[in-house]
């Protein structure tokens, strides 16, 4: 008798499990937070931009991002991330290679795209004290306009945690 209350209970956990699976959302990074992680000369950055802060995506003027639209867009807002996030010294700006693009969907509506969590490198010949990360994607909405950057240098024992608006939308990175 045990042997089946044990069967019925794995297959009870399955079932749970294949039900429940598709609501769950796990995101990458908090909304509107980022990390950049400095390791030798290589700065490694994961950070959450709302949708908001992104024009002409919404086609079909529902006032929603669709994975559709996402897509049609793709390019676009890779080009824009380009140009809007980035690391500069007294000398260069460094361009983010290798970006990745993470839509993150609603918890409510499963078609309403709400933020893109986005990865990347950037390659800094030499990470110094005038190294400044710069975002330049903000939303219309002032609730969305603030982003909570922590960055790191493990192997020089470094942490600093501070804010990005668009008044702000720079700052040193140690």
């Amino acid at each position: 008798m045990k042997k089946i209350h044990k069967k019925a209970l794995v297959a009870l956990i399955l079932v749970a499990n294949i039900v429940i699976a598709p609501v769950v959302y796990a995101h990458l990074m908090v909304a509107q937070h980022g990390t950049l992680n400095v390791i030798d000369n290589h700065a490694f950055i994961v950070l959450s931009l709302p949708i908001s802060a992104f024009n002409n995506l919404d086609d079909d003027l529902n006032k929603k991002v669709s994975m559709d639209e996402f897509n049609a867009h793709k390019k676009q807002i890779s080009k824009t991330i380009m140009r809007g996030v980035y690391l500069n010294d007294h000398h260069y700006k460094f361009s983010l290679e290798g970006l990745l693009l993470n839509p993150e969907v609603s918890h409510t509506d499963t078609n309403n795209i709400e933020y893109i969590t986005i990865t990347g490198r950037y390659t800094v010949p030499d990470i110094s004290a005038q190294l400044k990360l710069n975002v330049r994607l903000f939303s219309q909405n002032s609730d969305l306009n603030k982003y909570h950057i922590t960055a790191t240098n493990k192997q020089q024992k470094m942490t600093h945690q501070f804010a990005l608006t668009p008044r702000t939308p720079f700052s040193t990175v140690f």
